[in-house]
């Protein structure tokens, strides 16, 4: 007479074998244990088991990990706090050695070249009304504008060149 086939539930089969559930788990959908309509054939699957070698990957995870808040394990959450700090120190060497600036910086220092322009800019009628009221030639006119905004440009240049 054929013996009857014991039966059991993925997790009662983890508390037999004394391993995890989410191993057994991992087994059953890897195809390892042998099932019957949702079940696990101990026997069947202990023949499965002891005959095959546990492979080092399988025995370290059946082990329960530590799980961090957020739902990642704690080597995990230790390699993204890895991954942060180095790329913070990256971004303080690349203040340090002047690659990187702070923003708020940046809009202070252009928020006063963009005055100074301003004031040179609204400065220009009253520096050049003489010297243009004398001329009568239309391309002479020209010519002392063309000046003056070249110097306007070239002091703006030299402003944003020289503003570290």
């Amino acid at each position: 007479m054929a013996e009857a086939r014991q039966l059991v539930s993925q997790a009662e089969y983890a508390r037999h074998r004394a391993k995890s559930r989410q191993y057994i788990s991992r087994l059953v959908k890897a195809g390892v244990l042998v099932m019957r309509g949702g079940k696990v054939d101990v026997a069947a699957s202990d023949a499965v088991l002891d005959d095959r070698p546990e492979p080092v990957s399988e025995r370290v995870a059946a082990v329960p990990a530590e799980v961090a808040p957020g739902g990642a394990t704690y080597a995990q959450a230790k390699t993204a706090d890895m991954v942060f700090r180095a790329k913070l120190r990256k971004l303080e060497h690349d203040a340090r050695v002047g690659k990187l600036v702070e923003a708020e910086l940046v809009k202070e220092r252009w928020a006063a070249i963009l005055v100074e322009l301003k004031e040179r800019i609204l400065a220009v009628p009253d520096k050049l009304a003489p010297e243009l009221t004398a001329l009568t030639d239309e391309r002479q006119v020209r010519e002392v504008l063309k000046r003056e905004m070249h110097a306007l440009l070239n002091a703006l240049r030299e402003m944003v060149q020289y503003a570290r």
